[in-house]
């Protein structure tokens, strides 16, 4: 990798998800039917979310699988009670006084309210479709939701009675995670995916930081390229600083020769808040292993430390957030700085030298370590999602996900305490086995990725482009969703992979570079069959299609032309074609048809990603007239058309 000191190189192989080559293929649900289909049995607990009150006696947690609100006792490590809710439960967020509760409710479209003395569900504040995080201000008795479906944040008022939305904020795309600034001026938003074209090579994931005043973006903080996965932040007690979680992938390598450096890395960045910029990114991996998949982040209220919660590794790591800065403005001790890197200095000297060396933290996967501010510990169980800490600064609650139980760890030394199960688990079947191993990085090479890496929101996309080996060298390819892929064989954009469960058997061996076993491969096969798209949120409340869709569906059967390579029922006729959209390694131009089921959440579009909305597929990158009839339209048309599209 340019610019990398051999000393800080990697030898290893394939760092991504084979399957990502896989097909995308979703189909549609029947109105209110939920958004992602797994193990999805109330047979399995599964805590996402935790929150401890300020009593330290009680701690919350979200059980998304079992639908419900867990509610905690953090003396005896017992499940007091379970309250019912909608949807997927996902998000929570405590009032100051630790009197009222609210829990997202993802795929149900509102905001459960819990009246936490009573332990009782009071009402539901309606918000986006995807609820997926929310944050209370309570000076200004406001409620922040991230809608995942709409690429918004809902600004709902607390004063009212009942409590009701006054705005939606639009952000970048799909925000996973909120957190409000001490003073209540700034919120900042972690987007989880880039929205730009696949050709760029700076593209990445953004942070936005909202003006609580205006209810206006005041800035828009790009992260480093490739950059993706931007599950968790939170803000330093100071207000600050922005502390964010997230994938940083190295797309622009071809992924071979991959012994001179790595492709999956896991960062931690730092973000000034007033100004808007970004300060700096440091690796969380090591030099043998990665930190797959980091998921939440939590401070110290000291400010001095941060705990990470890392999914694809089971761990939580430590850092030293406060040495970090020190490290950050100069202040270099003297027995770090007498290690060398090799035969110069290391990067905490280089920065004291020259801050413009900050930038080559992102690159460098021994800082955090020679500097003694990072270690880590095992999280208690598997899957490790939400933390938090107790009140008084002593225990770290660990949400694992696969383990149906929250971990207590001494949150100094990382030991674990105890656990507190959120109910009896039923054996994992082939379904539940598979999704594991989805979503687990010790199922790869040096644990430097999990298919969940590559692939957000169970199986569908990163927002980048890779360079896979099964179709040659220097002709990327956009990541595609792995819904459906079952019914949409041959798989991949050049149709290199005849079946799904062939494409479940290269993700483990030739891209995680491991030995599985038939059931590993059949576990995984089985729960990739089992994804099933969500409705679009471009369908009316009752899941009806819009009167500009009913239009364009009316185009897309007739006029348009659409149906000739796209019929129903996955909208793909399984064969390749020529559409004029060329790349120089691959001069015939022939690419699987995609499918078009749920296309309203996997831009960018073609096969390199070269276009940035369906639109432009249809316009500025039909220059050959290959994609069906749509040169006939007008610009009335072919907005209705795309309605249509973004609906299915």
């Amino acid at each position: 990798m340019t610019g990398f000191p051999r000393s800080k190189v990697l030898s290893h192989r394939s760092v991504l998800v084979a399957i990502a080559a896989a097909a995308l293929i979703p189909g549609r649900l029947a109105p209110g039917q939920e958004d992602e289909a797994g193990s999805g049995s109330t047979g399995y607990h599964s805590p996402f979310g935790v929150v401890a009150a300020p009593d330290g006696e009680t701690v919350y947690a979200t059980d998304r699988t079992a639908g419900s609100l867990a509610i905690l006792d953090a003396r005896d490590m017992t499940k007091r009670q379970q309250i019912a809710l909608r949807g997927k439960p996902q998000g929570l967020a405590l009032s100051a006084n630790g009197q009222t509760l609210y829990v997202a409710e993802h795929g149900a479209g509102s905001v459960a309210v819990i009246d936490a003395t009573r332990r009782k569900l009071v009402t539901r504040i309606p918000v986006g479709k995807w609820p997926t995080a929310l944050a209370t201000a309570s000076k200004a008795k406001r409620l922040y939701v991230c809608n995942q479906d709409s690429h918004t944040v809902s600004v709902v008022d607390l004063a009212r009675t009942p409590a009701k939305e006054i705005r939606r904020v639009p952000v970048v795309r799909e925000p996973s995670c909120v957190a409000v600034a001490p003073d209540e001026n700034r919120i900042v938003v972690s987007n989880l995916l880039a929205f730009g074209l696949g050709t760029d090579p700076t593209l990445s994931a953004e942070v936005s930081i909202i003006n609580a005043a205006s209810l206006e973006t005041a800035a828009t903080v790009k992260l480093p390229p490739g950059s993706t996965m931007v599950q968790g932040l939170c803000i330093s007690p100071n207000g600050k600083w922005a502390y964010v979680v997230h994938g940083l992938g190295r797309f622009n390598l071809p992924i071979t020769q991959l012994e001179r450096g790595w492709v999956n890395t896991f960062a931690l960045s730092v973000i000034n808040i007033a100004n808007g910029s970004r300060l700096a990114t440091m690796l969380l991996d090591d030099l043998t292993q990665g930190a797959a998949d980091p998921h939440s982040v939590v401070c110290s209220k000291d400010g001095r430390r941060l705990w990470i919660s890392h999914a694809g590794v089971h761990e939580v790591s430590f850092i030293e957030i406060g040495l970090v800065h020190e490290l950050l403005n100069g202040k270099v001790p003297q027995q770090l700085a007498s290690l060398q890197d090799g035969s110069q200095a290391n990067i905490w000297v280089q920065i004291q030298q020259d801050r413009g060396k900050i930038a080559e933290l992102e690159n460098d996967l021994t800082a955090l370590y020679i500097a003694g501010a990072i270690h880590r510990a095992r999280s208690g169980g598997t899957s490790p999602r939400g933390l938090a800490l107790s009140p008084d600064g002593q225990k770290l609650f660990v949400a694992n996900h696969y383990s149906g139980s929250v971990a207590v760890l001494n949150a100094t030394t990382g030991a674990l305490v105890n656990r507190i199960s959120l109910g009896t688990q039923q054996a994992p079947n082939a379904v539940r086995r598979g999704e594991i191993i989805f979503h687990d990085a010790t199922h790869a090479f040096q644990r430097w990725h999990s298919c969940a890496s590559c692939h957000a929101n169970e199986g569908r996309v990163d927002g980048l482009r890779w360079d896979f080996l099964g179709d040659g060298i220097g002709n990327a390819k956009d990541t595609m969703s792995l819904v459906f892929l079952h019914k949409t064989e041959p798989l991949n954009r050049r149709a290199t992979t005849a079946t799904a469960r062939d494409c479940a058997r290269a993700g483990l061996e030739s891209t995680n570079m491991i030995v599985p076993t038939e059931m590993e491969v059949d576990d995984l096969f089985a729960y990739l069959t089992s994804l099933r798209p969500a409705p679009s949120p471009h369908l009316t409340s009752d899941g009806k299609l819009t009167e500009a869709a009913r239009r364009g569906k009316g185009l897309f059967e007739g006029k348009a032309s659409c149906m000739r390579c796209h019929p129903a029922p996955y909208f793909t006729d399984k064969k390749m074609h020529r559409v004029g959209v060329l790349s120089a390694n691959e001069p015939d131009g022939r690419y699987d048809t995609p499918s078009l089921l749920e296309a309203y959440r996997t831009a960018p579009y073609l096969h390199d990603g070269r276009a940035l909305t369906i639109k432009d597929v249809l316009t500025v990158h039909n220059k050959e007239r290959k994609h069906g009839s749509a040169e006939k339209l007008t610009d009335k048309e072919i907005n209705d058309l795309v309605a249509y599209v973004l609906s299915l």
